[in-house]
């Protein structure tokens, strides 16, 4: 639940990789504690979570040094989302849209102008 992450980002300020995936009960609110508590966060899996484009903001200002990031199945994030996942964390290397229905070829060609050396996976022929 969000209030578990809470205390784990609390506790685990260290923390530098998490797999959240089929979390349903992990929301923006927890994305957004996750990302204050542990600035050092490298690779997060929220695959399958209530995560929105919110909460992506939240995860990309605070944790620009995000290298590995997969959104698989998030029903509620769209190009905006990934726009600011790919501006703020210019390093980002891996990144997991498969199933995100609400990412367009802009979201994908925003990933690439700004994240060159970022691969990413996807499910949408329709993508590079």
């Amino acid at each position: 639940t969000d209030n578990g992450v809470k205390q784990v980002a609390r506790h685990c300020y260290k923390l530098r990789y998490l797999n959240l995936r089929g979390c349903e009960m992990i929301s923006d609110l927890a994305v957004d504690a996750l990302s204050r508590s542990c600035s050092r966060l490298r690779s997060l899996d929220i695959g399958k979570c209530d995560v929105t484009d919110l909460g992506l903001r939240d995860l990309s200002i605070n944790c620009p040094n995000l290298k590995k990031l997969s959104v698989r199945g998030c029903e509620m994030v769209t190009d905006q989302g990934l726009t600011n996942v790919a501006y703020y964390c210019r390093g980002l290397q891996q990144l997991n849209i498969q199933d995100v229905l609400g990412v367009t070829t802009e979201g994908y060609r925003n990933v690439k102008k700004y994240c060159r050396k970022c691969i990413i996976e996807h499910t949408n022929p329709g993508l590079g």
